[in-house]
């Protein structure tokens, strides 16, 4: 996961040219990992521990802390895209809307005192 400072942990970056490597890369883990969880608990189904109350509670406890950590994951990821976009875009002196906002404001009050 990425840091407030664009870095991650470890203190490695992503260079600007490779960030949608990463994201494919990202995605490619996120569905690898759903399939195998999915895959696992098909044949825990299969095998017959679902045939139980116990089997049941436990398969739906599963499949449900499956969907939370696949929401968690999709944030933390789409957080990180969004902080590595923000360092990037920084590094190569973008304006952002923020910016072309804070110069309107100097701008008016400029204009108020000039009339």
């Amino acid at each position: 996961m990425a840091t407030l400072d664009g870095k991650w942990k470890g203190g490695m970056t992503v260079d600007p040219k490779d960030v949608p490597y990463f994201l494919l890369g990202a995605m490619s883990t996120i569905r690898e990992e759903t399939k195998k969880t999915v895959d696992d608990l098909v044949e825990k189904g299969k095998s017959g521990s679902s045939k139980s109350a116990k089997g049941l509670a436990q398969t739906d406890k599963a499949v449900r802390d499956l969907v939370d950590k696949g929401r968690k994951e999709r944030e933390d990821l789409l957080n990180a895209i969004g902080k590595e976009v923000t360092r990037v875009l920084d590094n190569i002196g973008a304006v952002t809307k923020n910016d072309i906002r804070s110069l309107e404001k100097k701008l008016a009050n400029i204009e108020k005192k000039v009339k």
